[in-house]
């Protein structure tokens, strides 16, 4: 039985009739404060609630940014690749030449400098406007981006906004780790995804993972009716609480939305690791 078709341990009241439900009858499903029991016919199938027509910050303009790096460690890995997605249709990719024997050289590739300012400046105005940038796990995503920047020796996002403050972000992990706290299984980009209803059909593509998180913020907030009423401000405040409350067990987590880090290793050709 899986973790969604759970029977009841003990005797409970049934969450939607009120009636009793003896143990091992009915079944449990997760809600917003925990488990909740149901008799058998009275349990809602398993996924997020009904999207609503209410409005918040998923209908104003949305960019979504995603990288490809050479590792997960931001002061000293590489951007390989960056894609943005927009709720307006816009869509740019890009693939860096990081000067390795071997890239395959049937694939366009720019100089690194050039597409991280390109990248750069899209973004920033994008903040500029006080509108949101969707990024799935900044953390990981701005830190690197911070890092491979100051590398090449240009300036970082916070120098190119008039408040110095990267913002406003919204991060679809925080979010859905807020909303549905409880619910069991993993929190990959792909599973929640999945759980939204969300085509994501090239996990690990920059480009596939930028238009699934695009969909799942949007997704999330139309499902959360609190979420999504928030101001983009009030959003982006929340998330530093809600994320500190997320990592509480892991001291090391970088801070949200990103870690100012100073790069690692120049801007040097990067060949692959062998044995």
């Amino acid at each position: 039985m899986s973790a969604e078709e759970r029977a009841n341990a003990y005797d409970a009241a049934c969450a939607r009739c009120g009636e009793p439900v003896p143990a091992g009858a009915g079944l449990l499903r997760h809600g917003p404060r925990g488990w909740d029991v149901y008799h058998r016919e009275h349990a809602p199938a398993p996924g997020p609630p009904p999207p609503g027509d209410h409005p918040g910050w998923h209908r104003r303009p949305l960019l979504s940014l995603d990288i490809g790096s050479t590792g997960n460690d931001p002061a000293r890995d590489r951007i390989t690749a960056a894609s943005v997605r927009g709720s307006d249709g816009t869509a740019r990719d890009w693939v860096l030449d990081l000067g390795s024997s071997t890239q395959d050289p049937n694939i366009g590739s720019a100089d690194p400098a050039r597409a991280l300012d390109e990248l750069a400046t899209l973004l920033s105005d994008h903040l500029a406007r006080h509108e949101l940038l969707v990024v799935w796990y900044a953390p990981h995503v701005l830190s690197t981006l911070h890092a491979e920047l100051l590398r090449h020796g240009l300036a970082p996002l916070a120098d190119r906004l008039p408040d110095g403050v990267v913002a406003p972000v919204c991060d679809p992990l925080v979010l859905d780790r807020h909303a549905d706290r409880y619910r069991p299984g993993g929190r990959s980009l792909p599973v929640v995804a999945e759980w939204y209803g969300v085509p994501h059909e090239r996990p690990g593509d920059p480009a596939s993972d930028a238009r699934a998180a695009l969909l799942v913020a949007g997704a999330i907030a139309a499902s959360y009716p609190a979420v999504a009423r928030l101001s983009r401000p009030v959003l982006h405040a929340e998330q530093v609480i809600w994320y500190a409350e997320q990592m509480e067990r892991h001291p090391d987590a970088p801070a949200w939305p990103f870690e100012p880090m100073e790069p690692a290793g120049p801007a040097e050709p990067v060949e692959p690791v062998t044995d």
